[in-house]
């Protein structure tokens, strides 16, 4: 999930991104805001999934910028932030999903969240088949590595399973030794016998993963080597490589963003624009 705080006046900025980022972690992708025509840009540039802005602001109010915002991207979640009240009724009127009282609580920040990520989670279960073209498994790679199953994040017990994961995807299902794993991985740490284990660990946990929610011979294993099966997914990066237009405008120029080897792959897509 992508998340953007909009708000003019810095310290409030700040406060709740701090509260956002102990509420969603590290993983997930925060940008902020000073101003409404900062934060069209943001939406621009990063099409992000989740809104949280101020409705008084100068140049333009949250609410015409929660219009422009939608148009932008019609999926985005909006979640006003104010100290007034009074704006409630002309915040429904919009297409604004919740509103959240100033100062925002994380109590209140965190129900928004649960309630916006539920609404979507139901949406995408029920879209999944279609967005998918009846492949079991959807895979996001631009922005941030998501896999999901039936409009559901696939839970992998280690993050290292599910960068593996992400790795041979970038590697289009093609078959990589275990010393190329390691190295894209653990990257500057050094090799030794434990890791040569700890990807057997990892391989198991990917198998357990898949076969919790049905899938079997996702990952497969030859002479030291890992690949998965693509042909089990629909993946935005595949098809941007197949030249689906779709793909090609979903593409906002971000790539794994969690994964620092993902960087190449990405001066290859944007080689391709």
């Amino acid at each position: 999930m992508k998340y953007l705080i909009v708000d003019d006046e810095k310290i409030i900025v700040e406060g709740m991104e701090d509260t956002l980022r102990e509420i969603v972690g590290d993983s997930a992708a925060i940008y902020t805001a000073s101003d409404p025509f900062e934060a069209i840009e943001q939406m621009k540039l990063h099409h992000v999934d989740m809104v949280f802005s101020d409705v008084d602001m100068p140049g333009m109010n949250g609410l015409k910028l929660a219009q422009s915002l939608s148009e932008i991207n019609p999926d985005v979640d909006i979640v006003f932030c104010t100290g007034y009240a009074h704006y409630s009724l002309d915040a429904w009127k919009t297409t604004a999903k919740a509103f959240i009282l100033k100062p925002v609580s994380k109590d209140d920040m965190k129900a928004a969240i649960d309630r916006l990520t539920a609404n979507r989670s139901k949406g995408a279960s029920s879209e999944a088949s279609d967005k998918s073209g009846g492949k079991e498994l959807e895979v996001i790679c631009f922005g941030n590595f998501e896999i999901f199953h039936k409009g559901n994040p696939v839970h992998f017990a280690r993050k290292k399973s599910k960068e593996m994961v992400a790795y041979l995807i970038d590697r289009k299902g093609a078959m990589v030794s275990t010393g190329e794993l390691r190295s894209a991985l653990w990257e500057e740490d050094e090799d030794n016998e434990e890791k040569k284990g700890y990807i057997r660990v990892l391989a198991n946990d990917i198998r357990k993963s898949m076969e919790d929610i049905g899938i079997s011979n996702f990952l497969r294993n030859d002479m030291d080597c890992y690949s998965v099966d693509i042909k089990s997914m629909s993946c935005d990066y595949l098809k941007f490589l197949e030249g689906d237009e779709k793909a090609k405008k979903s593409f906002s120029e971000e790539y794994m963003m969690q994964y620092p080897w993902a960087e190449t792959t990405l001066g290859t897509l944007l080689d391709m624009l």
